[in-house]
């Protein structure tokens, strides 16, 4: 299959909704964390994210069709860091290996276009295949985030150029 990463458009928006239906909050929280988007997921919520300033929202696809999306965000312009955040696929790219190809891309494009010199990531220390995947890339772990829910428990994993 031809993978190719790109700029995310409204088009793409009511394929990211379509990935959380029948999913549940926890599962938006697992992809999304607890603050930008509210249960049930829409268009608009992924529209105001996407719009708001230092926020690059990019789809992975497969034949031209969205199977994932992630943000570059969070970029400090003095320190030359950024974050990656809200990254989703859809349940049939899951475990296929595409989280670390869209991932080095994002790197790529997070250190040779935009100039960063490092990446960070938080992960819910219960998701072992993202946290493997991340691993594969290159990222390790800095930091771990004890919750007052320990499910929620996570790390901050970094990446640098």
């Amino acid at each position: 299959p031809m993978l190719t990463i790109r700029p995310a458009t409204e088009k793409d928006y009511p394929e990211i909704v379509r990935w959380n239906e029948k999913r549940g909050a926890a599962y938006l929280i697992q992809w999304a964390g607890f603050v930008t988007y509210t249960y049930p997921l829409t268009e608009e919520q992924i529209h105001q994210q996407a719009n708001k300033d230092g926020v690059y929202l990019y789809v992975i696809c497969e034949n031209d069709f969205p199977i994932g999306a992630g943000e570059i965000c969070d970029i400090n312009e003095k320190e030359k860091t950024g974050r990656i955040c809200r990254l989703i696929f859809s349940k049939d790219a899951q475990n296929k290996g595409c989280g670390e190809i869209f991932l080095k891309e994002l790197s790529r494009i997070a250190f040779e276009e935009m100039g960063l010199v490092s990446l960070s990531l938080r992960v819910y220390c219960f998701n072992a295949n993202a946290i493997r995947c991340y691993e594969k890339v290159g990222f390790r772990v800095t930091n771990f985030f004890e919750e007052s829910n320990p499910h929620w428990n996570n790390y901050s994993m970094e990446l640098k150029k």
